[in-house]
C-alpha cells in the first residue's frame, strides 16, 4: 500500500462529495422527517425469522441524527461507521476542493485489493452475526 498526493483533474468525479452528501441527506431525513413511521418492516426477517444484514439501519441513522451515537452503533454498527466515515470524507473533499489542495490517495497492489474485498465481506458477515445474536 502506498500513499500518494493526487491532483484533481477538471471534470473528475468527487466520490467523497457524492457519498458524504447522501449520508448528510439521510441524517437530515432521520432528524426532521418521520422516517420510522414510513419505513416498512423487514421482509427477510418476516420470512426467515432472522434479521437481514441491514436490519436496524434506519433506526441507526435516526439515532445518529439525534446525536445518540451509542444507540446508533448498537442498532447497526456497520451503518453507523459508514455514515460517520462518509460525512468525514465529505468534509475532507470540500476542504480539498475549496483550497485546490491535492488529495491523499491510496494505491493498492492486486493482492491488497483482494484483501480489502475479503475484509469488507468479513465485516458485513460479522455485522450480520452481531445483528442475529442481539435482535
Amino acid at each position: 500500500m502506498r500513499f500518494v498526493l493526487k491532483k484533481r483533474l477538471p471534470g473528475q468525479i468527487e466520490y467523497g462529495v457524492i457519498y458524504g452528501g447522501i449520508a448528510l441527506l439521510a441524517l437530515f431525513a432521520g432528524r426532521f422527517l418521520p422516517v420510522l413511521d414510513l419505513a416498512p418492516s423487514c421482509v427477510f426477517k418476516a420470512l426467515t425469522g432472522i434479521p437481514c444484514p441491514t436490519c436496524g439501519s434506519t433506526r441507526s441513522i435516526v439515532y445518529l441524527s439525534h446525536g445518540d451515537v451509542i444507540s446508533a452503533f448498537l442498532m447497526n454498527p456497520l451503518v453507523g461507521l459508514c455514515a460517520a466515515g462518509a460525512v468525514l470524507l465529505l468534509f475532507y473533499s470540500i476542504i480539498t476542493l475549496a483550497f485546490h489542495a491535492p488529495r491523499i490517495g491510496v494505491l493498492f497492489t492486486e493482492k491488497e485489493k483482494d484483501q480489502v474485498r475479503r475484509s469488507a465481506i468479513l465485516l458485513v458477515l460479522l455485522n450480520w452475526l452481531y445483528l442475529a445474536v442481539t435482535q
